[in-house]
């Protein structure tokens, strides 16, 4: 990876959207290029890669400022990117200290409404270290079959990982070379789970589909094969049912006697487990073996944790899309359900008005321009409500406690909610400025909910700073609730047309934060969302916020 510039405290670009996206991306090595090839956007993941700051790189020829390489022509990677709206493949940068990186590249291109092409959504997953290792492994192939097998493992999961959307085929070159290299008559490859203990995939090799399908559900990373995830340190069994750990075998598996097991790590993290049982031939595994499928085992770990950053990559380009998808709709349905009918009406009482006037009918004519107009000055009203919810004037102006109190205010009109409480301690604190984009937009979603949906006549609306339990830093509480009718969570999970309860989820979640939604029938709403407390970045020359 090349050398990385100091990290840029100045949000990337200033519409909200954006700023929320950009936060988002910069879990990865993101840029964005008009049609044109311009960059336009610029991450923190892209300067920490490339070294070029977000000023260096804007405005500039992608192409030029990376000397990207590409795998057969520049012309021919765009022809595909503008004919299927999308590219995958391996490009090389050169970095702004000369060293060069090997990418995974995805590439998406988006679109105005008329068709003309927009801009290109890039996303580059660093594969610089697993080009490096197996060119090391190639720089040091044996004649002997053992190094050869693992050099052309390497080769077919590295091949695998790029070319498959799961992994799971290169897991099983994985796990089919460890079986061959060790002489084991089955053998099988666990993938640790990153969010708690536990297998998160399974792959054997040396059953067949008939005995798999006999033993029925794969294992969920109990017993020994739990063990393993646990330990640093291979492990060799004369017996594995004799182990302490053992918990038996489920009935139809085949008998199983010795055992080699060898942990997948990547520095002190253990990413899975390589399995083998039944030494051919009989008798024990021997550390010759072992040593043969640790060796294995480090090709392993890099295929293990780039088909992870892959996938995660993949997550975000497809969780982007996504969003973008649901904010349309959403956007769609406040226009069918707010504006248009306004003017509709407000065409109807007009075209009344116009035909009672050539009747000479005076008092329906007045009748009919009055509510015409009035019908007129709402779909102003809503216009405008349009406009501050797509650029968010009021967090400008007012900060994130003023704008919420004014939200809180503002669907209070509208509901005709007898009472709209709102409740702070951060009155004319500033927080990062897609912290208070999302914060903004949950409670704008929920009152919304509240407005449209919960039948209530109060809500409350609270806004906390408090200490974290676990730690020294302060934690944001947000808080909407409601004593409307309330519904069944359970019944509204996957359902997708309610798109902003989706979208609440994915603000959290980008935000790094924990939220729930609790509702009985009768009982109402209670949204609650909890957030790391980031203050707005400072200049270090100034001291100045930079928003």
């Amino acid at each position: 990876m090349c050398a990385a510039e100091e990290k840029m405290d100045t949000p990337l670009i200033g519409t909200e959207r954006s700023t929320v996206e950009a936060r988002v991306l910069d879990l990865a090595h993101v840029l964005v290029r008009d049609a044109e090839s311009r960059i336009i956007f610029w991450n923190r993941g892209a300067e920490q890669l490339y070294g070029y700051s977000f000023d260096e790189a804007i405005g500039k020829q992608s192409n030029d400022l990376l000397h990207t390489v590409f795998p057969v022509s520049r012309e021919a990677t765009d022809a595909e990117l503008f004919e299927t709206g999308e590219w995958e493949g391996e490009l090389v940068h050169t970095c702004r200290d000369g060293s060069q990186v090997v990418v995974a590249s995805h590439q998406v291109l988006t679109r105005d409404a008329d068709g003309t092409p927009a801009s290109i959504l890039e996303v580059n997953n660093d594969i610089t270290e697993l080009r490096r290792s197996e060119a090391e492994v190639r720089s040091i192939r044996a004649d002997n079959s053992s190094r050869g097998l693992v050099l052309d493992t390497a080769n077919r999961v590295a091949l695998d990982i790029l070319a498959s959307r799961t992994g799971v085929e290169a897991l099983h070159h994985i796990a089919e070379a460890a079986r061959i290299l060790a002489g084991a008559q089955y053998a099988a490859l666990g993938v640790a789970r990153a969010d708690g203990p536990g297998l998160l995939e399974f792959v054997t090799v040396g059953l067949t589909t008939e005995q798999e399908r006999a033993i029925g559900p794969r294992p969920k990373g109990e017993g020994v094969l739990g063990l393993l995830l646990r330990r640093s340190e291979p492990l060799r069994l004369d017996m594995v049912g004799g182990h302490p750990a053992s918990v038996g075998f489920p009935a139809n598996h085949p008998v199983m006697e010795s055992f080699l097991g060898v942990p997948i790590r990547r520095g002190k993290a253990v990413l899975g487990s390589l399995y083998l049982t039944n030494k051919q031939g009989g008798g024990s595994f021997t550390e010759a073996d072992e040593a043969a499928v640790e060796a294995l085992g480090t090709h392993a770990a890099i295929a293990i944790y780039n088909l992870r950053m892959i996938a995660r990559q993949r997550a975000l380009v497809n969780g982007l899309i996504t969003a973008q998808e649901e904010e349309r709709r959403a956007m769609a349905y406040e226009l069918h359900d707010g504006l248009t009918q306004y003017v509709m009406a407000s065409h109807a009482h007009l075209e009344s008005f116009k035909r009672a006037f050539e009747l000479d009918k005076r008092e329906k004519a007045l009748k009919e321009l009055e509510q015409g107009m009035t019908y007129l000055k709402e779909a102003v009203v809503e216009s405008r409500r349009l406009v501050n919810g797509l650029r968010m004037l009021a967090l400008d102006d007012l900060g994130l406690a003023g704008a919420v109190e004014q939200l809180a205010r503002e669907e209070k009109d509208r509901a005709g909610w007898e009472d709209a409480e709102f409740v702070h301690n951060v009155a004319h604190r500033r927080f990062e400025t897609a912290l208070e984009t999302a914060i903004y937009r949950i409670a704008q979603e929920a009152l919304t909910n509240a407005r449209r949906h919960a039948q209530t006549k109060r809500v409350r609306v609270m806004l906390l700073m408090k200490p974290g339990e676990n730690s020294n830093s302060p934690l944001l509480h947000l808080e909407v609730r409601d004593w409307g009718i309330g519904f069944v969570p359970e019944d509204k999970a996957g359902d997708l047309s309610h798109v902003g309860l989706q979208g609440m989820a994915e603000r959290v979640s980008l935000m790094s934060g924990t939220h729930t939604i609790e509702s009985r029938p009768g009982e109402g709403t209670w949204v609650k969302a909890v957030f790391p407390a980031i203050e707005p970045n400072k200049d270090p020359s100034t001291g100045e916020t930079n928003e």
